[in-house]
């Protein structure tokens, strides 16, 4: 079974730092470079493990551990160039290394080379046994559970295959080698069993599995597919998401017309996003929101936009990075950048909305936030918003009625909102008074991060 992608490149690091010595004729290094890189990957100082592993990697360029160690922590950084590179190295050091030629194919599929993935695949299989060969290719199904138990690289080829059917869209050919290779078993409610794991809030990779699975053994499960894609959609696979809402919205017109909306409020509608420009993005808010690594985050955001220049997302993180530096015109300015690659972008107006009301520019911020709530009625925090702008201009009427929306909605997510509360029942009792109401941003819905 596959890991959820940051999961796996960190485990593949650590198994190769974790590797005693090099095979016998390739250089040896001391491994304080890398014991070092290991010590800093582990207390999250990530650039100075990749700072690290290049030296060890320049150090010892035949040393198979060093230059596999600089690919893993170069993919983990979105450091995209220099991780193909020393997979290739280092595959060069050893080309009948099984578990080195997989974590290169599953980078490939992670930056969207899905035909380098295969070739790398087909590599992996080539190195075992005809007869393994043979069974993998011919057995029937009751027989490949164990023979993928036996041979781990197997399941691991074969998930692969799986991944890259289902992001090149054929869910059909996807969910029949599930079956053929007993990756789902008929009777099994996945669909149940990952709902379970997402409402008891476990690991986001164990929920990541659980889906999957579902989507490959119950395509019937509408509403499992399509709350799968909205959450893709809040960790950023915005590729994924898009055929997931699709898939999920296949039984009734008023689905495909509910998903049509969100894709295009949403997801960017039809607009071309690139899987390394979305894997740029992960990676630059991971090492921004999780590292404060503020220029390394900048550097890849930069390079989201370029491969991608309609994709919203990156711009408002530049915007939030430009405030936290003090340039607030820099901030309005991706902001508007933003809603000129997406102008139905419910998260650019809302963000756009949000800071101009933080600088009390409320005829402005009151544009944008009608234009949040217009795209996303059930946005709770940028109904707040509005009525705290629509109360800074002294239109009440409009104040207390967008709250009150704004509390009705939190009341029906069992999210009450008691300051807002006691603020409309003073405000029902005494009238405007001189402060500008609350305006907590609330808990988001599934599918609806800013």
């Amino acid at each position: 079974m596959t890991m959820g992608p940051v999961r796996a490149i960190a485990v593949a690091i650590t198994l190769a730092l974790c590797v005693a010595s090099d095979s016998a004729g390739q250089a040896k290094i001391s491994g304080s470079d890398l014991d070092r890189a290991q010590a800093a990957l582990e207390g999250g100082r990530y650039a100075e493990a990749l700072s690290l592993a290049r030296g060890a990697a320049n150090t010892a360029p035949a040393s198979v551990r060093a230059q596999t160690v600089r690919a893993g922590v170069a993919e983990f950084l979105g450091e995209f160039d220099e991780a193909r590179t020393f997979y290739d190295r280092a595959i060069a050091l050893t080309p009948d290394d099984a578990e080195l030629i997989y974590r290169a194919a599953s980078f490939a599929v992670r930056v969207g080379e899905y035909d380098r993935a295969l070739t790398q695949l087909d590599r992996v299989l080539a190195l075992h046994p005809t007869r393994v060969r043979w069974l993998f290719t011919s057995a029937p199904t009751a027989m490949q559970s164990t023979l993928l138990r036996d041979h781990p690289s197997l399941e691991h080829i074969v998930q692969t295959r799986i991944d890259i059917l289902t992001e090149k869209g054929d869910l059909t050919q996807a969910r029949q080698m599930a079956r053929s290779y007993a990756i789902v078993k008929p009777g099994e409610n996945y669909c149940a069993e990952a709902q379970a794991k997402a409402r008891a809030r476990a690991e986001r990779d164990e929920i990541f599995r659980a889906f999957r699975l579902a989507v490959l053994a119950q395509p019937e499960a509408g509403d499992c597919i399509s709350w799968y894609g909205q959450w893709l959609s809040d960790e950023g696979y915005v590729r994924l998401s898009r055929l997931m809402v699709n898939e999920g919205a296949r039984g009734t017109a008023g689905a495909k017309e509910s998903a049509a909306r969100y894709i295009k409020v949403r997801l960017g509608g039809s607009r071309e996003v690139s899987k390394r420009a979305e894997q740029l993005f992960i990676v630059a808010r991971q090492r921004y929101l999780r590292d404060g690594d503020v220029d390394g985050a900048t550097r890849l955001f930069d390079e989201s936009i370029r491969l991608a220049p309609v994709f919203a997302r990156p711009y408002s993180y530049r915007a939030a990075i430009a405030w936290e530096l003090g340039d607030r015109e820099a901030a309005l300015a991706w902001l508007h950048r933003g809603l000129q690659a997406d102008p139905d972008s419910w998260g650019t107006h809302r963000g756009l909305g949000r800071l101009l009301a933080d600088l009390e520019r409320y005829p402005e911020a009151e544009m944008y936030l009608r234009k949040t709530v217009q795209l996303f009625a059930d946005d709770a925090g940028g109904r707040l918003a509005l009525a705290r702008v629509l109360y800074a201009q002294a239109k009440y009427d409009d104040f207390a009625r967008e709250a009150r929306l704004a509390v009705a909605s939190l009341a029906a997510r069992k999210a009450p909102a008691p300051e807002v509360q006691d603020f409309l029942a003073k405000f029902d009792r005494w009238g405007p008074g001189a402060s500008l109401p609350p305006a907590p941003d609330s808990r988001a819905i599934v599918g609806w991060e800013p």
